[in-house]
């Protein structure tokens, strides 16, 4: 026990040592508490810290901006034509520069226009509309469906291009040659199987899902809505259609607010899950009222609503 008492024995020079350690030691640790440190200068230093990367940052921001933002002409446009144009069935031929100018195109573009029509020049086909110097690349696709080339100007095309023969042909084959194989036009909204298999390149089957797609659709508004034919190769398409024409198209209506799932699934332009969401925004907002509705329809494409319009009824 004596050996255990002189282990903590501590001479009068340690004691104060010990003392002086506690002291220090404690006033260490209860100084902060004590005295703020910070000053304003360092907080303002402190504030100030992050700002050099924001500085840095900042400029390569400002310099893309001009690249993607209001001078950039694919990001601004579709968003015009879309929410601004309206369009409306017209006659490419006879249509005024201020109508043309309500579809979405300049003053210049619709000048250029109608100066063509002016001195005689004519579509005799909706393609040709794609020629207009300035024509905007994406406005011909919305605009396509509501093209009405009147039947006197399809004459016109049929008879120059069926000159010296009561028939149309086929495009050439090979360059330097006359195709000598010519082709009776059909009516691409009356013709039946067999007035299809009448044509090169078309045998039982192709005719069969071309006029199945005719009466899913509810009628050609267009020549080109022939070619979205499943298994129609583009080649063929090209060969038959200078013997394809388009009569009255009648188009069936579809009831957009009357048609049931199946109806509107089954339409070529719509499909089963743009179909079930109709239906859902039709529960949540009522019927529909105008096409600009459907726009709010997420699953809908507004690739296919374009090519839908003409067959919307209200």
């Amino acid at each position: 026990m004596k050996k255990l008492l002189d282990f903590f024995y501590y001479t009068k020079a340690e004691r104060r040592a010990c003392v002086m350690l506690l002291i220090l030691c404690t006033t260490a640790f209860l100084l902060p508490e004590w005295i703020d440190f910070e000053t304003p200068e360092d907080l303002t230093v402190l504030e100030a810290a992050p700002r050099p990367i924001q500085a840095k940052m900042a400029p390569r921001y400002h310099q893309k901006e001009p690249r993607y933002g209001k001078s950039s002409y694919p990001k601004r446009y579709p968003v015009k034509v879309d929410k601004a144009i309206k369009f409306f069935p017209f006659d490419p031929n006879t249509i005024t520069a201020s109508e043309l100018q309500q579809l979405g195109l300049s003053a210049r573009t619709a000048a250029i226009w109608v100066k063509y029509s002016g001195k005689g020049g004519r579509f005799r086909k909706p393609e040709d509309v794609q020629k207009v110097y300035g024509l905007p690349p994406d406005w011909y696709p919305k605009a396509l469906p509501f093209m009405r080339i009147t039947r006197a100007e399809e004459s016109v095309y049929a008879a120059s291009s069926t000159e010296n023969t009561p028939f149309r042909s086929y495009p050439d084959d090979k360059p330097g040659r006359k195709d000598s194989k010519p082709c009776t036009p059909i009516d691409v909204n009356a013709s039946d199987t067999s007035a299809w298999q009448s044509l090169r390149g078309i045998g039982p089957v192709l005719a069969s899902r071309i006029v199945k797609f005719r009466d899913k659709l509810g009628g050609f508004y267009a020549l080109e809505q022939v070619r979205e034919t499943y298994g129609l190769a583009d080649s063929v398409f090209q060969k038959i259609l200078p013997c394809l024409t388009l009569g009255n198209p009648g188009l069936k209506p579809l009831l957009i607010n009357q048609a049931t799932l199946n109806e509107l699934a089954t339409h070529p332009y719509i499909g089963f899950k743009a179909a079930r969401g109709i239906l859902n925004w039709k529960d949540q907002h009522g019927p529909f009222t105008k096409p600009e509705h459907l726009e709010e329809v997420v699953a809908l494409e507004k690739q296919k609503l374009e090519r839908l319009r003409p067959y919307l009824q209200f």
